[in-house]
């Protein structure tokens, strides 16, 4: 397989008295200053040296491929456009690590359909950190439930440097030489939505039925971007041939949940919001 190396330029050093500790690059990740046999790749299946950061729309089937050059422990990190950042966890990629063997290579998520993934994500651009480890690491103070829930974990970090500094400090008891790290970019695209009917976010329950020419996984967008304006964020995302399910919650004074339910029957569609009591 052929690999695609991070260029880095080293901007600052977190220091612990003389120890070499994690340094963080232009673009705000995280990287090991000392040279090591464990290096780490990270791609996508439409990464190519001419298109370094390919786009996806909702429907497609996005693969992430991981490989190492020694025995190690890979988590997957995604910052996507707004600046959440998520755990990915499915296909083997759990919380506490995937034990990966040397020269082969991992896949996220399973092969073969529509990835759920890109129906949970905002459009625009995505960074994905790849940190591979010669011991597992305990990221349960990062991650705001303990097992994955879904095809990702959301993680008590914002953004790229929110997530530089957080794992700065989970590989400082590390020997320099345990762990590496690796990035590789996308961007999800969104067909145009317009003229769509409303649902009701505040109504206990609220439906709407209508034509269009479109895909289920472009109307479910569609409807899910409309709940993460209003600052709701998925927490789990269900997706097959005619029916996409995803749950979404918004902190406050109050904690509110509401499920999104598109069916697609023929050319017809089925919306439904539910609102939690």
């Amino acid at each position: 397989m052929k690999t695609f190396a991070t260029h880095i330029v080293l901007l600052s050093l977190i220091s612990l008295g003389s120890a070499v500790q994690a340094q963080v690059n232009a673009q705000s990740i995280i990287v090991n200053p000392v040279p090591s046999a464990l290096q780490v790749n990270v791609r996508t299946n439409r990464t190519t040296s001419a298109q370094p950061i390919p786009s996806f729309a909702a429907g497609d089937h996005l693969e992430l491929y991981t490989r190492v050059t020694q025995n190690a422990y890979v988590y997957l990190f995604n910052v996507d456009a707004q600046g959440h950042v998520s755990l990915l966890a499915s296909n083997g990629l759990q919380a506490g690590g995937t034990f990966e063997k040397a020269n082969t290579t991992q896949v996220f998520p399973k092969k073969g359909k529509a990835s759920t993934f890109l129906l949970t994500l905002p459009g625009g651009s995505n960074q994905v950190l790849a940190l591979a480890s010669l011991l597992p690491l305990n990221l349960e103070h990062l991650t705001e439930r303990t097992a994955a829930q879904g095809e990702m974990t959301p993680v008590d970090v914002a953004g790229q440097v929110g997530l530089a500094q957080a794992l700065s400090l989970v590989v400082k008891p590390l020997k320099p030489q345990s762990w590496t790290t690796n990035t590789t970019g996308y961007t999800i695209t969104r067909s145009p939505s317009d003229g769509l009917p409303i649902v009701d976010v505040k109504a206990l329950e609220s439906q709407v039925s209508f034509k269009r020419n479109a895909t289920l996984s472009e109307v479910y967008v569609a409807y899910a971007d409309r709940l993460r304006a209003k600052g709701y964020l998925v927490i789990d995302a269900r997706y097959g041939e005619r029916e996409a399910r995803g749950i979404f919650v918004r902190k406050g004074a109050q904690l509110r949940q509401v499920t999104l339910e598109v069916t697609q029957r023929a050319a017809t569609f089925f919306v439904k919001l539910t609102r939690q009591k």
